[in-house]
């Protein structure tokens, strides 16, 4: 078991985590983790975001919906900047 200690860094408090234990994690610097409680512990997770292909995000879209009158709006509008047509 690694052991580390809370460090106040301005208003906040810091937890080091050792490198071999971000080696095993396959954890970097700036990786975002998500943080639980759990029985009185402490559980920090790694956050994964789903990664869609385009397919599949156009799968999810029914193109027999009606369009929202803002979006009628944009549709419409005249270019006001140096947009390619």
């Amino acid at each position: 078991m690694h052991t580390t200690k809370l460090r106040k860094v301005g208003g906040s408090v810091m937890l080091s985590i050792p490198p071999a234990l971000l080696d095993v994690l396959h954890l970097t610097e700036n990786t975002q983790v998500g943080l639980a409680v759990d029985n009185g512990q402490l559980i920090v997770k790694p956050q994964t975001f789903p990664s869609y292909t385009l397919d599949e995000l156009l799968a999810q879209c029914n193109s027999s919906d009606d369009f929202a009158d803002e979006d009628m709006e944009w549709f419409g509008a005249q270019p006001v900047g140096k947009e390619l047509l």
